[in-house]
């Protein structure tokens, strides 16, 4: 019925019943029908009075204000998670471990929520006794298990001895005869228990009810009886082909003119993908069904900042929320980030701490995460949360930002808002411990306190009403007016036929509560369908994959399918695309030859030209992550800093093997400390790397027995440690750091012993020495020292337990370094001076320098070495 009818049926019915239409509140099952309602009475009554179209709710509130008690649902989590809590205590205090109270706090807020919209729909004065009936209806059903018993007992009891903001219907306020003569239902797809219970007070002479839609046949046989030239169906890929033709379907029916087009929310990832393609194309859109807070730009940036307070925070966490900070920003937060990677440092605890990281640091920065630290009371919290906002600049851009100050009106950040959250709960002065905002609350219970609060919490963004595509759910298009409909998301787990329970309740104990069973679900579910079905021309979608699952179409989908549903044309527009095989790349790039060659830098030019081009004098780079796991660059960063500390300390010295066993183990627990790898400070990847340690140690300490000098034994000494040096070569500056110089008596004098350590496998370290001239590293780092007379080696450091060849620690030596260092200078200058003169830079692609090579992308080796 179009609403021409359905305001023909008012007048006739106030006309018949002698009610003046000022006198008549007609009640609407959702907020959106108010005003389409008022537009189509002033349509068909230009003049006179006109009935009050309203909602339940929006009724109340016009009548008066509500204020919740203390113990009131509010519908507010904020609050009504605080109430859970204090009645969980009230029950089963000291009975519940920490993780099992804050889900039975989670399940009697869902509990409870459900309840309230039954519990509202009984007169306040007798909504006590009616949850005493219940409960012993409910009986032997809440006692096993114990807590899911437990947690329905108090949904029942709170639902029950809660006041509402709809109770003013049910007062002198609303009293029928008071405000109003009459009161008129429009029903949507199900019934509303408030609605039905005041037309039964308000009596059948003053009350009716009228169904907006109603569904008369069955599923099986309604789709028979449909014209279906104007219903067209989408098989898609995946979830990005559903949603991209989705929104070319939306895009397609407004070019033509059919707005406003309703696009039907059953997926609600599926309809953000669109909505965002939609905007990607120009298209107004408003949203209906809003978002969730904790998904705003708003709720991301404060989650940041108090993951970065967390004591067990990455180095990523605490660099976002600096990035993010409008009063440092991206410059600091970049010079922090580069000075992390460089040390290997992945927890922001081990940032504080460490001697270079610090420095940096801005002090402002981490004496307000210090802010964040500690237990605190929920006031508290509140109140240090806000103070940092502000201080980092963070407070005015969230107050200029909508979905901003929903997010702080809803977590009472403002000052003084947090006393709202004082004294919640049944009767605090009977009890004996402190109600719950009075309670310490670690950082981790707020945290989570603060994201159920922002999860629970609906956004929804500003738009013009003339705009051509409205998202809605599929329950509240009913009485709407639309040009066209697109329904993605028509899959069977999406838009189920029958769909499933909402925990916690049984059916057996819905229906002895008064909610709507499954057989009530379904038969909405299926008028919703049936009355989207009355919007033509309408493009169902489903996505035949999911995650590498099939999955099949909705029911009713088949069902139109078999009685004769087109499929669709392909609604995106298409385009031919003739495939282009790239050339070999060979840049020319003399004007950005760098000055200063490090030995990788050296090796990459040797490698390939096109990687040295791209990585060196392009200097593009890959920004390797701070990974929170550690990996074996961070086992390699580790053992060095371990090796360079020990040999520092102990220099020249022989303390003996227990004295040196003893040290490489203080060293090794100072590092990990230090660079945030222990397990307590949440680095337990590095475990596997602390369980070969031993091993590692042991290892090393035998082959450092048979190695140094003695007092009666000649051999080398430690120099140094991580030594930088430079050396030029014509015009260019070679620059490196050696992992360790020691220093060997000889007939000549002094006799300068390089040693880079190596942790990667024993194999791939010996087939560095195999070829002298292909051995870049370490005649590199031989060209760096000013000796004429030297020595080189790798020292292969593993966790082997053998002797000999398979020692846990051996000693590489390259014999040629000498004649490799004199052939690495003359190729070198040769090969720097060809890149001076503008040859060319060509990609080789070959070889297993490409398997994983940064510059692979850029060459695009797969495209022209496949031709």
């Amino acid at each position: 019925m179009a609403w021409k009818g359905r305001i023909q049926c008012l007048s006739r019915w106030l006309d018949d019943h002698g009610v003046s239409p000022s006198r008549a509140v007609v009640l609407v099952p959702y907020a959106q029908l108010m005003e389409a309602a008022r537009r189509a009475w002033a349509k068909a009554h230009p003049t006179g009075f006109a009935p009050r179209f309203e909602s339940s709710k929006n009724w109340a509130s016009n009548l008066s204000p509500f204020s919740p008690g203390a113990m009131d649902w509010s519908g507010d989590l904020a609050r009504d998670s605080l109430v859970a809590s204090a009645l969980v205590d009230r029950v089963a205090k000291g009975r519940a471990d920490p993780v099992l109270r804050t889900a039975m706090v989670s399940r009697l807020v869902e509990a409870t929520r459900s309840l309230v919209s039954v519990a509202a729909s009984v007169a306040p004065e007798d909504r006590a006794s009616w949850g005493q009936d219940r409960l012993a209806a409910l009986g032997p059903g809440l006692q096993s298990p114990v807590w899911e018993g437990l947690i329905a007992t108090l949904a029942v009891t709170w639902a029950s001895n809660s006041a509402y903001s709809t109770d003013v219907l049910w007062g002198p306020l609303a009293r029928p005869g008071e405000v109003a003569d009459a009161l008129l239902v429009w029903q949507g797809f199900q019934v509303d228990p408030l609605a039905k219970a005041l037309t039964a007070v308000w009596g059948p002479e003053r009350a009716f009810v009228w169904a907006l839609f109603q569904a008369d046949e069955s599923p099986q046989t309604f789709a028979h009886g449909l014209d279906l030239t104007d219903v067209r169906w989408h098989a898609c890929g995946d979830a990005e082909d559903e949603a991209q033709r989705a929104a070319a379907c939306v895009v397609r029916h407004v070019a033509v003119g059919a707005v406003p087009v309703a696009l039907l929310a059953n997926d609600r990832l599926l309809t953000r993908r669109v909505s965002a393609l939609l905007h990607s194309a120009g298209v107004g859109v408003r949203d209906e069904t809003g978002w969730k807070l904790s998904t705003t730009h708003a709720s991301a940036q404060l989650m940041t900042v108090l993951r970065a307070a967390d004591p067990r925070a990455s180095m990523d966490d605490a660099i976002d929320a600096l990035k993010l900070s409008p009063l440092w920003g991206d410059a600091i937060a970049h010079q922090v980030e580069a000075l992390a990677r460089r040390h290997g440092v992945t927890r922001w605890a081990a940032a504080v701490a460490h001697e270079k990281l610090a420095s940096v640091l801005p002090v402002a920065w981490c004496d307000m995460l210090a802010l964040l630290q500690g237990s605190k009371t929920l006031e508290g919290w509140l109140q240090a949360l806000g103070q940092v906002l502000t201080s980092a600049g963070w407070w005015a851009v969230l107050s200029a930002d909508a979905a901003g100050q929903q997010m702080l009106i809803s977590l009472r950040l403002h000052p003084g808002a947090a006393t709202e959250l004082k004294g919640l709960g049944p009767l605090w002065e009977e009890s004996d411990g402190p109600e719950p905002s009075e309670r310490r609350w670690s950082l981790a219970a707020f945290t989570g306190w603060v994201s159920d609060v922002l999860e629970s919490a609906s956004f929804t963004p500003a738009a013009e009403d003339a705009v051509p595509v409205v998202i809605l759910p599929m329950a509240q298009q009913v009485a709407r007016a639309f040009g066209a409909v697109v329904v993605p998301g028509c899959d069977e787990r999406s838009l189920p036929t029958h769909p499933e329970l909402p925990a916690p309740w049984t059916e057996a104990q819905r229906e002895v509560l008064g909610m709507p069973g499954r057989a009530a679900l379904a038969q909405a579910a299926w008028q919703a369908w049936q009355a989207m079905l009355s919007y033509p021309p309408i493009d169902l979608l489903w996505r035949s994959q999911d995650r590498g699952e099939d999955v099949l179409p909705n029911a009713w989908v088949l069902a139109l399918q078999q009685a004769g549903a087109p499929p669709a044309d392909e609604p995106r527009a298409m385009a031919e695309h003739r495939p282009q095989v790239p050339e070999r790349p060979a840049p020319s790039a003399a004007a950005l030859l760098p000055e200063r060659l490090s030995a990788s830098a050296y090796q990459d030019l040797r490698d390939c030209p096109y990687k040295f081009f791209a990585l060196r004098q392009l200097r593009l780079h890959d920004a390797d992550e701070l990974e929170d796991e550690p990996d074996q660059r961070d086992m390699g960063n580790w053992l060095h800093a371990v090796l360079r500390g020990f040999h520092e300390e102990r220099l020249d010295q022989r303390p003996g093997r227990l004295a040196d066993t003893e040290a490489l183990e203080r060293w090794a627990q100072a590092v990990s400390e230090t660079m945030g790898l222990q397990v307590g400070a949440g680095g337990a990847g590095f475990m596997p790397f602390q369980a070969v340690w031993p091993a590692m140690r042991e290892g090393y300490l035998d082959w450092l027995a048979d190695y140094e000098a003695l007092h009666n034994r000649a051999g080398p000494s430690f120099e140094a440690a991580e030594v930088e040096r430079r050396a030029p070569v014509g015009r260019w500056q070679l620059l490196g750091q050696l992992d360790r110089i020691d220093a060997q008596p000889s007939p000549e004098g002094r006799l300068a012993f390089v040693i880079d350590y190596k942790t990667e496998s024993r194999v791939r370290t010996l087939e560095r020495v195999k070829d002298p001239f292909e051995d870049t590293q370490l005649a590199f780092y031989a060209a760096l020292l000013p000796e004429d007379n030297l020595r080189a080696a790798y020292l292969s450091i593993t966790d082997k337990r053998g002797t000999g060849s398979d020692a846990g620690t051996r000693l590489i030596e390259q014999p040629e370094v000498l004649l490799a260092r004199e052939a690495l200078l003359e190729g070198l200058a040769n090969d720097m001076a060809r890149v001076a003169a503008g040859q060319p830079m060509p990609a080789l692609g070959e070889g297993r320098v490409c398997e994983h090579c940064a510059a692979r992308g850029l060459c695009r080796r797969d495209d022209w070495s496949a031709t």
